[in-house]
Formats: structure tokens, sequence, C-alpha cells
């Protein structure tokens, strides 16, 4: 009876998934219901999800900074688009007839919107290591996957070159100062608050600078790349600890008003680093197949480990969205299904 009503289950065309129907605080909006099933894409793979990570994009799809930035992901008034996530892990349970690679019964990470969810169709997924969770390998994509393109193509980071990583704690943190040592930076300077420094250091970094008794901005030392998470210094304080050609990579913004967030802050640092050799550079992570075959490569030989602070219970989303709204996370935050 128990084998009969879970194939009943698993045949059913609807699921349960986390949405939410207005802007505002996660805790309020956020609902758990029925939706349709993904219909499975030729080119993809259905995949049930078995672990979902939280982004600070996925808590702005709730609670958007600023209101000119409504539009941009989907309706001002009222979001257009319900589903919620984009991070996942999980086991396939089917595969499109023109995706080749993948059985069932693989075991899977990658991202697409509507991860908050039993299942997710995705395109863009690669195999999990054997040496990490789900839940571990679900907090990877986004966030890995920005530290790798702030570093390596923006950054610009050579073999032995020097990065410094401000805000290395939370989400990319973790992943920035992995990654820049894993590409040969000959040294990585982490900026992070007191109860984040023996994390930073036992991550890999060659420095760490507690940001409550030291200003990193006057300590004589230049980098050839900043990775600026944190977004809490201005170009005038940045610009001094960069080498000639040097590259501030703003990952991150803090604070903005309520009409546009944090975009004010990014623009005008992006306009006063037009005069010189010094620059600072604004992007968003594309997902690619190489690169997230670069990054499960990184976490299969151990020289990248995804760092994870807490693990939710589906049923506590709300929670889970609220607290990266508040800003204070050391690691991935992680959601269990």
């Amino acid at each position: 009876m128990v084998a009969m009503a879970a194939a009943a289950l698993e045949q059913r065309e609807a699921m349960v998934a986390a949405v939410r129907r207005r802007w505002g605080a996660a805790e309020d909006v956020v609902e758990i219901t029925e939706v349709p099933k993904p219909a499975l894409a030729d080119d993809g793979v259905l995949v049930r999800v078995r672990a979902a990570s939280i982004n600070r994009a996925d808590y702005y799809d709730v609670a958007p900074p600023g209101l000119v930035v409504r539009p941009m992901i989907g309706g001002f008034f009222r979001p257009k688009r319900h589903a919620l996530g984009g991070d996942f892990a999980g086991v396939v349970e089917a595969v499109g007839k023109d995706l080749t690679g993948f059985a069932p019964g693989d075991a899977v990470f990658g991202s697409r919107t509507g991860a908050l969810g039993e299942y997710v169709c995705a395109r863009m997924v690669v195999h999990k290591p054997a040496n990490v969770t789900f839940e571990e390998a679900a907090a990877v994509p986004v966030s890995a996957l920005t530290a790798l393109q702030a570093i390596r193509d923006r950054g610009g980071l050579q073999e032995g070159g020097s990065v410094l990583v401000n805000g290395a704690s939370g989400a990319v943190g973790t992943f920035a100062v992995q990654i820049a040592k894993a590409l040969g930076a000959g040294k990585v300077t982490a900026v992070c608050s007191t109860r984040n420094v023996e994390q930073a250091g036992a991550l890999g970094a060659d420095r760490v600078i507690d940001y409550t008794q030291e200003d990193f901005t006057r300590s004589g030392d230049r980098y050839d790349a900043i990775v600026d998470i944190a977004g809490s210094r201005p170009w005038s304080e940045l610009r001094r600890v960069l080498e000639p050609n040097g590259t501030v990579v703003m990952v991150g913004a803090a604070g903005g008003g309520r009409l546009i967030g944090p975009l004010g802050k990014l623009a005008r640092m992006w306009l006063a680093s037009r005069r010189g050799s010094r620059r600072a550079v604004f992007f968003v992570a594309k997902f690619n197949k190489p690169d997230m075959e670069t990054l499960r490569e990184l976490v299969e030989s151990g020289r990248v480990r995804p760092v994870v602070e807490r693990v939710y219970p589906f049923a506590e989303i709300g929670e889970a969205l609220h607290a990266m709204g508040e800003g204070h996370s050391r690691a991935k935050l992680v959601v269990r299904f």
C-alpha cells in the first residue's frame, strides 16, 4: 500500500512549490502551495529536487531593493512570475530525447528558475561530485560562478597575482577566497568581521583583516584585483590600494534608496573609475556549461568546498529568505526537501 501511494505521488501532475504573488517581507508573502509539475523539455532533464540554496537574488525576487528594480524582475505593482529559487541539487527522474550524458537516477546540480519546488526541468546541470552532499552541491551554482567569473574574467587574475576579497564571508565571499587560491593567486587577503576571521583563514586566505580593527585601505598594501562583495567603501578609498591597471570587481553594494536601491552606488563607482588606468566593473554572472564543469572539478578535487551555515526545512522557506535579507549570513543558506 505504501509503495502504491508513493508511485501515485510521483505520477501526479501537480507538485508543491514556494511562490509569491505580491511584493513584501518574505515571511508574509511567500506561500507553499500546489503548482503544475514542469514538463520535460527535449533538451533538458526533469530533476527531483533534494536541496536548494538561497541567494541574494532570491531575496530580491520577494522584496526588490528599490522601486525601479521591480519592472526588471517582472512587474511594478505585482510580480508577473510567481516561481522562486534558482540553485538546486537532486536526482534525475527523466531525460529529454535530445540530451545525452545523463540518465534517470543520476545525482546532479545546477540552476533554474523555480528551484524552490519538488521538481524542476533544467538544461544547465552537471553531475554532483560524490564527495559532497546534496545540500553542499546546491550551494555551488550562482555564488561559486559569480566568484569564478569575478576573479578570472573580470578581475583578470594572473598566476601569482594578488587578490583582496572585501566581504570574505557569506555566499560569494567563501567561494571567492577558495577560488582565488585554486586559480593560482600568489596572495589572497580576506576582509571580514571578527566572528568570521577564523573561517576565512581556514578557507585558505593568506592574510585576514578584521575590518572592525583595521582599515585595509590604509594598510599600504596594493592588489591586482579587489572583489568587492561588501560594497562598503567608495572608489576614492579602493583605488589607493589598487596596483596600476588593477580592477575592482563590484559584486554587491550596501544600502541604497527606496527608488533605485544599490544601483545608484554602483553607477557612481563605475563613473568615478572612468579616469585613469585603474577601473571598476560590475557584472552579473552568466551560466555556461564549461564554467559549471570547472566548478564541479574544483569541488570534486577538494580545492573548493561549499560552506553551508544552516539548512532549513522546506516549510521554513520564508524564514530562510528573511535571514538572507538581514545580510549577516556567514556562508550559504540551504533549504532541504
